[in-house]
């Protein structure tokens, strides 16, 4: 039976327990709007391509060969730069409706 990507996601979530907190406390893990959990700034396909490369840019290449590393933390490091972007943008915006509920108090 072919898995679901939500169910690979959880899976591979499950795996990695030290990467599941980490996005847990910056708030990553949402859910999108078809309810399939996803990282913050990233599609379902790129949430599975995340977690998929973490642990291997961690564990430093692996079986992989130079080259295969290279374009993997090059991947890894476009992945979580729209990850990042995203915390940002929902910082920004949170600080914003916070400032402005403020205002009207």
């Amino acid at each position: 039976m072919a898995h679901t990507l939500e169910q690979k996601i959880i899976g591979l979530l499950e795996q990695e327990t030290a990467l599941r907190q980490w996005l847990e406390q910056m708030r990553a893990l949402i859910k999108d709007s078809r309810g399939v959990t996803v990282i913050a700034g990233l599609s379902p396909a790129e949430t599975e391509e995340f977690l998929r490369l973490d642990p291997q840019i961690r564990s430093h290449r692996g079986a992989m060969s130079h080259a295969e590393f290279e374009a993997a933390r090059d991947r890894h490091a476009e992945l979580k730069d729209k990850i990042d972007t995203a915390l940002q943008d929902d910082a920004i915006e949170s600080l914003s409706d916070w400032g402005s509920a403020a205002a009207r108090g």
